[in-house]
């Protein structure tokens, strides 16, 4: 071959080629980025608008819907998506994957703002941005001490936060559980009555001082003087002096009805870390910064503030999304230094020779290394998907060069120089070698061009494993010739010793174990017909184990840490909801295992992270413990527990269910039938609705007529109501430092109760004040605390954990038990929802990319062979690799999902290896005028030797993965089984299969010749 040829006439030459590789390929490393995830730029859009005080069906008839048709008409959107809650609509638009994200926003902009003079007046500006998946927190830290909450959250706002922006990577820097100061303008309503002052009037008169401006400037020739207004109060006292009204020639003064506080704003929610009151911090990095990185500048920074922090703060880090990153990696680059030192045992084993064992020592970490080159180049990250990839090809990269030697050793026992032995054997291998790498290329390529958000996700791992497979090509026809030329010589020196007598009957054993294959292969091929009945048999019972896998799309990992989320009844205070947290800290305190807990409590919803000992030091996994913990936090009453082994809120819920309908009560009342169906089922865990009824309610109803009668208007009422009741901001109090809200509201005791209705006045005609029970009725009721859509249609979604089954088969078992055991109203629909459609989708690609794989490779044997016949042989070492998986996964416990299934697709392009190298080597026998069976044989003894070599290498090169423990190491570890299963079967099985279906497609093909031949000869008699 040229480049055989090229590497052992200049080895220099190839040598300066590895050198340079290796320099940059390790320059590209150290720069890499290093991520838990693939950096995926997505064309997701959300359109966030607030209408202070609208309930969720107000938002979606005045708002939602509008921007749903609007945007809808944009080309390329896949899919739409909405969340109504008090005084927030919420909007996602997903396109088509091919359409540019940035394009998306721009589009989605201008579609809203031809629209803004429809949406109510009173609404803020819409927020469009472009949805980030990887917008997580990469770090979370509370802030405890003795100080009152109001000094830690002046210490986080003002000194913390404000140091970690200027953090090279740092996004968003989000703040929770702080209070902010607020001046307070408290009225009380007896006085606002007793002085016959609205509540409209006191608010104009507050916005109309406590202001400063421009006035313009005087100028002359000579100069030029800006003026400026300073109408601003300069001290907290000073708003009590404010004139808002006058009365009977008397100044009515702030002070006079109302009382100035010096506070803080209303907390929506509250943080606590291990049971004290704290402010939590989130840091966010920026898209396709490097978390590591991000997250040791933080820690850098920490540790620099300590000086500025007063004693007794403490600085907690509660989450760290670098550890798991850390250790994942670390585990990886493990299992890829042991499969290496295992695959370069198995070389030694064989050959028995340090030179040739030397050349796979380099010629592995150079491939390795040259690959990070590639993923510097496609702006790649070290993460878990490309280092899946590296480890899961330390088996396939030592292959070529296994064959390669291999064939060099052999053709210097039969007495060639080295030089000679390198040139032809390479020459006569090289083809082979280069078929079966395109077959790789070929099953992996399909990978890296699958569509929707996991084609994405696999993107990374599909390149990676190609460019891999292609370095090691490269250096398997270049390096290991020109080393091989170089090292090894065409005599063997006798060693003696014990080390080296136990390496000699090893490969003994083996040549003798070749002779005996040999011969029990002559003996197949005379029971063609019986031996593939009996391979049939066998893969027949190994598919009827599918059904006893499972299927788990989405394997669990144990990252040492639980999410527990418990939903609170609707119209719950915040200090209740404070009281139910500690009750629920208080029980998952009870167990040795949780090393810290950090609460975050809103008004329907509390979260808590809790942080477990690292798995090696305790006796029970993350999920067994969540299973524990999860009955006792049933006694706890008035809240909707979800608790699983997750690192976000996203990946609480193993199963989801969309119920879509444009029918509300139909909708509502078979999504509660769903939901008590489900709950019956004892694999069913935390069974719930995203639907949440009940919110209390009072409706004032206004009589039109009366309120006209009295010169009453409805806008007056509802401004009078939000201002006593919700509050509202008359302006700033500016310091040196900063500027806080000035808001006007209701004193205390009378905002927290319904009598204050009464007595309440509102401006009316001809300036008199009219009592709010005079024009207005008072209905309880109740309205829904949060609404959903899908694809314009009101949705509601049935969500649940599973233990004993698989997350899968139960997601698919009750949709077809929907579907077929409960009526199901008309317009009513159930899908799979959330990320497990996502996922499904991104199964059925994965499931597309092998079929592509099976047809790349036939297309590259047939190419190679330049027949279309003999390539069909070779395919049917393929089924005989899925005998090994199934039963591997089978006998493991594993279940089929995204990585068992990657496996198996990587089986596709390794098994037909060994039948590549059989079928190669016995037509190069044939076309030298030997017979079929005596050529199958003769190949069957020359390439037992490689074929066992490649077999072990790959299998002890996973061997490490399938023993792992490590971080992240559940995602990987059913690929491994998969792999080392089939190639176990396949290995076993294509040494007698191949042979026999090649015998019989060649007599095949002579049997059409004779039938052609006959024909012919028939028509010239």
């Amino acid at each position: 071959m040229i480049l055989a040829d090229l590497s052992i006439k200049r080895p220099v030459f190839i040598t300066v080629i590895v050198a340079a590789l290796v320099i940059v390929g390790i320059l590209c490393y150290t720069s890499l980025t290093i991520n838990n995830v693939p950096q995926t730029d997505l064309p997701y859009v959300t359109v966030t608008i607030n209408e202070n005080g609208a309930s969720p069906a107000q938002l979606e008839a005045n708002i939602t819907k509008k921007v749903e048709d609007v945007v809808g008409q944009i080309s390329g959107v896949k899919h739409i998506s909405s969340t109504m809650t008090l005084g927030v609509s919420n909007t996602a638009v997903e396109f088509d994957m091919d359409k540019s994200p940035y394009l998306a926003v721009q589009e989605v902009k201008d579609k809203v703002a031809s629209i803004r003079g429809e949406l109510p007046q009173d609404i803020d500006e819409p927020v469009i941005s472009r949805y980030d998946f990887l917008a997580s927190p990469v770090l979370s830290i509370a802030v405890t001490g003795k100080e009152e909450l109001k000094e830690l959250s002046w210490l986080v706002d003002e000194v913390i936060a404000k140091k970690l922006y200027t953090i090279k990577g740092v996004g968003t820097v989000n703040i929770y559980g702080n209070t902010e100061r607020q001046i307070q303008i408290k009225l009380r309503k007896e006085k606002l009555a007793a002085y016959g002052l609205t509540v409209q009037e006191v608010v104009n008169s507050l916005k109309s001082v406590n202001l400063e401006g421009l006035g313009g400037a005087v100028s002359n020739k000579n100069n030029e003087i800006s003026l400026q207004i300073d109408n601003r109060v300069q001290r907290v006292t000073d708003f009590n002096d404010i004139v808002v009204a006058r009365r009977n020639g008397v100044n009515i003064r702030v002070a006079d009805i109302a009382e100035v506080i010096d506070g803080a704003k209303e907390n929506s929610s509250l943080s606590f870390f291990q049971g004290k009151q704290a402010v939590g911090i989130d840091v966010i990095k920026q898209s396709g910064a490097n978390t590591v990185q991000v997250v040791d500048g933080v820690k850098k920074e920490l540790t620099n503030l300590k000086e500025l922090i007063p004693e007794g703060v403490n600085v907690n880090i509660v989450q760290d999304n670098s550890v798991g990153i850390r250790n994942s990696v670390n585990d990886v680059v493990k299992s890829i230094l042991e499969g290496c030192l295992l695959a370069i045992l198995v070389v030694f084993l064989f050959l028995n020779e340090w030179q040739s064992t030397l050349i796979t020592a380099i010629t592995l970490p150079t491939v390795i290394i040259s690959t990070f080159i590639a993923l510097k180049v496609m702006n790649f990250s070290l993460n878990t998907m490309s280092l899946m990839a590296l480890s899961l090809s330390i088996g396939l990269l030592v292959d070529d060069a296994i064959v390669v030697i291999e064939n060099i050793v052999r053709h210097l026992h039969l007495g060639k120089t080295p030089v000679q032995a390198a040139k032809e054997a390479t020459s006569e291998i090289g083809p082979a070698v280069l078929a079966a790498t395109m077959t790789m290329v070929s099953v992996f390529l399909p990978t890296a061009m699958g569509k929707g958000f996991i084609g994405r996700y696999f993107f990374e791992f599909g390149l990676t494993v190609v460019f891999s497979v292609l370095c090691s090509l490269f250096m398997a026809l270049t390096v290991v010739p020109m080393l091989a030329s170089k090292l090894l010589k065409n005599r063997k020196k006798k060693r003696k010793g014990i080390f080296y007598q136990i390496l000699n009957n090893f490969n003994q054993f083996f040549e003798k174990l070749a002779e005996k294959y040999s011969r029990f292969l002559a003996v197949v091929l005379q029971h063609r017909l019986i031996t593939l009945s009996l391979v049939m048999v066998l893969f027949l019972a190994s598919l009827t184990l599918l059904s006893l896998l499972g299927l788990q799309i989405d394997p669990k990992t144990d990252d040492n840490m639980l999410m527990v989320l418990a939903d609170l009844d609707s119209g719950l205070a915040l200090t209740k909801a404070s009281q139910k947290a500690e009750e629920i800290e208080k029980i998952i305190n009870k167990y040795s295992e949780v090393k810290s807990i950090y609460t975050k409590v809103e008004k329907e919803q509390i979260s808590f992270v809790v942080n477990l000992l690292k798995k090696n030091d305790r006796k029970d996994s993350a999920r067994l413990i969540a299973s524990k913990m999860r009955q006792d936090l049933k006694k706890v009453p008035g809240i909707e527990l979800a608790i699983n082994a997750a690192n976000d809120t996203d990946a609480l819920k193993e199963v989801r269910i969309s119920i879509e309908g444009d029918n509300n009560e139909a909708l509502r009342s078979f999504a509660f039938k769903a939901k008590k169906l489900m709950s019956q089922d004892p694999h069913a865990r935390d069974v719930s609705l995203n639907y949440k009824p009940g919110k209390p309610q009072m409706k004032l109803l206004v009589d039109n007529d009366k309120a006209a009668d009295l010169g009453v208007n409805t806008v007056s009422v509802i401004n009078t109501l939000h201002s006593l009741f919700e509050g509202i901001n008359v302006g700033k109090y500016k310091t040196e430092e900063d500027s806080y809200d000035v808001r006007v509201s209701m004193q205390g005791k009378q905002q927290s109760n319904l009598a204050s209705l009464n007595g309440l006045y509102v401006p009316g005609s001809n300036d008199q004040m009219v009592l709010l029970d005079q024009v207005t009725k008072k209905i309880f009721t109740t309205t829904d605390a949060t609404l959903n859509r899908y694809d314009r249609n009101r949705q509601i979604e049935l969500s649940a954990n599973v233990t004993g089954i698989a997350a899968d088969d139960f997601l698919n078992e009750y949709l077809n038990k929907f579907k077929n055991e409960m009526m199901v109203p008309a317009g009513i629909s159930i899908k799979a929802g959330g990320m497990n459609a996502t996922m499904q989708e991104g199964f059925m690609g994965l499931v597309i990319a092998l079929a592509m794989g099976v047809l790349f490779i036939f297309m590259v044997m047939a190419a190679q062979f330049e027949s279309f016949l003999d390539p069909l042989a070779i395919m049917f070492s393929l089924p005989l690799a899925l005998i090994g998986a199934i039963v591997g996964l089978y006998l493991t416990g594993s279940t089929m999902g995204f990585t068992a299934l990657i496996g198996i697709i990587m089986l596709m392009g390794l098994v037909v290896k060994t039948a590549i190298l059989l079928i190669d080597f016995t037509i190069q026998r044939m076309k030298e005028g030997m017979g079929i069976n005596e050529a199958l044989i003769e190949a069957g003894q020359v390439r037992f030797r490689p074929i066992l070599m490649t077999t072990l290498s790959t299998i002890f090169g996973m061997v490490p993965v399938a023993l792992a423990t490590g971080a992240g190491s559940e995602m990987r570890v059913p690929m491994a089984y998969a792999v080392i299963g089939g190639l176990f079967s396949s290995t076993l099985l294509t040494l007698f299969i191949i042979p026999v279906v090649y015998t019989l497609l060649h007599d095949l093909k002579g049997l059409f010749k004779k039938v052609i031949s006959w024909e012919a000869s028939k028509k010239s008699v």
